[in-house]
């Protein structure tokens, strides 16, 4: 792992341009939860036509299968509350990293493979504690989607045990800004957003300084 050096002054105008924006956005997001016209009828959707089990099932199946994780976060808070959301969630992330480390390690594994070499896409290695710590760091690096994450951590030949470790650790707490905001947003929880707004902002600044620091995490 390749250290950068310290960031310059064009880099800092860049990360304040960026949270320039993310706070915008965020500002934005509660003046549309100030509307609450919008927010109800979300609600009804919600409440109304998609049974709790049904989209379990959905937030479970669809993110291992490639589909974005990120809007099942939000929905989950704004379904469920804040406190349950968090607690489904942070199982179905559990049982999606399994599922995904089961499948990967199957016979789906020479394919997979076959595939990533076609791709001239490496596969480190993460054995011993020094690497494991470099797994964690690529774990908490933006660029890659959920799943492909989940895929090419199982890819190393960890054990299934550090592998949930570092994967649920680092991934899941990154998710919980998201579940907070949707809880917030449904319970009309200033306080709860003001938080799941700094959560958010604190989580780019890390994932920023850790991109920014590392060039890769092999």
């Amino acid at each position: 792992m390749q250290k950068r050096p310290p960031l310059s002054k064009k880099d800092i105008v860049i990360l304040g341009t960026k949270i320039s924006l993310l706070l915008l956005c965020l500002f934005g997001l509660f003046l549309f939860v100030r509307t609450h016209a919008p927010v109800r009828a979300l609600d009804e959707y919600l409440q109304g036509s998609i049974s709790p089990a049904v989209f379990l099932l959905l937030m479970l199946a669809l993110p291992v299968a490639g589909a974005p994780l990120s809007p099942f976060l939000v929905l989950i808070g704004m379904k469920f509350g804040t406190v349950e959301g968090i607690s489904l969630s942070g199982i179905i992330m559990l049982m999606q990293m399994t599922l995904t480390y089961f499948l990967v390690n199957s016979f789906l594994r020479k394919w997979i493979f076959r595939l990533l070499e076609f791709f001239h896409i490496p596969v480190a290695r993460f054995n011993d504690d020094h690497s494991r710590w470099h797994a964690f760091i690529f774990m908490l690096v933006p660029g890659l989607p959920y799943v492909a994450k989940n895929n090419l951590l199982a890819l190393t030949g960890m054990g299934l045990t550090p592998y949930l470790t570092i994967n649920w650790v680092a991934q899941f707490g990154l998710s919980v800004p998201l579940i907070l905001l949707g809880g917030a947003v449904m319970e009309m929880n200033l306080v709860i957003l003001g938080i799941a707004f700094l959560l958010l902002l604190a989580a780019y600044l890390l994932q920023y300084f850790l991109r920014k620091r590392y060039r890769n995490t092999t």
